[in-house]
């Protein structure tokens, strides 16, 4: 996919902008706080529904308004026009519309623009809690596949209407009424959840191949990767570490029969995919908890690079890149090699920074190194934007 324009409206500090888009490496400039990162923020609202930034929708709403409006004109890779258009209003659902209509929900339109986003906050994969590595992994199991999007939106349900059942039994006791309308709810519940495991297991395996090989290329260190799925309660075959469909019904299904009673007393649901962790491992050692701040950020860098890799071949289509302010995170090196990569991958894209020139003159002086981006230095497939001279939408 090839971004050609983006155009937003009320969108942060944005009154109305419009950017034309180079179809390998767009740099976008300007002073902090200028809107740089909003420009990439729009892109990921067209891609998947949602701002990249661990935000509320509601935040991205110019002050002093309620809507603001996000639109993409692209290119997929077999030269078919996509354009899309997200409007957002506090206290209603997004409006969406693309080419396949309008009114559209937002599982509608993840992954038909796939995008990869690198930010500071995305370092919360490697360091932080359980669920920032089930929401990556599930992000781009997400872009990948129609079907897991349903899933995770089906999981989503079963899992609220289940809880509020709980609560109630909590409260209230449990009658035949509500033990039959709780069965109902479980059967759902082990089915979805069953699935889920089933389709992250297999998926985790080929992840852990291609982020192995980027670390390798990203890292000067000969140190081993592992990503090990620990799903809650659920045992993979040693073998294959992964889960048949039908293994894992069961072993949900003894699972939920175990825990009726814990469940009642807590009034919510204490089995399903929504616990399980992703372990990151380095020499057999969690990196949470041991690795460097260096080994942490090859880290990431290898699972976004390998990322690329998985919507790509999973799609056919290739992703468009979003590197955001990735300079005040990692080092010029390493800024270089993901961009030099991702362009020698033939994907777009883009990047934010407070002085372009000073990119410009990495490229330079990196000529061997980095060749792709030294020979796009002066091409028409590499642009500059100055936030402060945007032209209007």
């Amino acid at each position: 996919m090839v971004i050609r324009s983006v155009s937003v409206t009320r969108l942060r500090n944005h009154v109305s902008s419009r950017i034309e888009c180079a179809s390998a490496l767009t740099i976008i400039s300007g002073a902090n706080g200028a809107g740089k990162t909003s420009i990439l923020e729009a892109i990921s609202l067209c891609a998947i529904a949602k701002t990249f930034v661990p935000v509320q929708d509601s935040s991205v709403i110019q002050f002093g308004f309620d809507d603001c409006m996000a639109s993409v004109e692209a290119t997929s890779d077999r030269e078919v026009p996509y354009n899309v258009q997200i409007e957002l209003r506090r206290g209603t659902k997004k409006r969406i519309q693309s080419n396949h209509g309008g009114n559209l929900n937002p599982k509608d339109i993840i992954g038909e623009l796939p995008i990869v986003a690198l930010s500071p906050d995305h370092k919360s994969i490697t360091l932080g809690a359980p669920q920032d590595r089930r929401a990556f992994v599930d992000a781009v199991m997400a872009q990948s596949s129609k079907r897991y999007t349903e899933l995770l939106y089906e999981h989503r349900r079963i899992l609220k209407q289940r809880n509020i059942l709980l609560d109630t039994v909590r409260s209230h006791g449990v009658n035949d009424t509500l033990q039959a309308e709780l069965d109902t709810w479980t059967k759902m519940m082990i089915e979805v959840s069953a699935n889920i495991v089933n389709r992250r297991s297999e998926f985790l395996l080929k992840l852990e191949v291609l982020v192995r090989e980027f670390h390798a290329t990203v890292s000067s260190g000969a140190e081993e990767i592992k990503v090990e799925y620990q799903p809650d309660n659920i045992t993979l075959n040693a073998d294959t570490r992964t889960i048949d469909l039908e293994t894992a019904r069961i072993q949900f299904g003894i699972q939920a029969g175990a825990v009726g009673r814990q469940e009642f007393s807590r009034g919510t649901t204490v089995f399903g995919p929504q616990k399980d962790e992703i372990s990151l491992l380095i020499n057999n050692m969690a990196v949470r908890d041991s690795a460097s701040q260096g080994q942490h950020k090859s880290l990431l860098v290898s699972l976004k690079l390998a990322e690329c890799v998985m919507l790509n071949e999973t799609l056919s289509e290739r992703p468009v890149v979003l590197l955001d302010d990735v300079f005040a995170e990692l080092d010029a090196e390493r800024c270089l090699q993901v961009m030099d990569i991702v362009v020698k991958m033939g994907m777009q894209c883009f990047v934010t920074t407070t002085n372009s020139e000073d990119i410009l003159r990495l490229f330079e002086n990196s000529a061997h190194t980095n060749t792709e981006l030294y020979a796009l230095r002066n091409s028409n497939e590499i642009c500059v934007r100055n936030i402060e001279k945007l032209e209007a939408a």
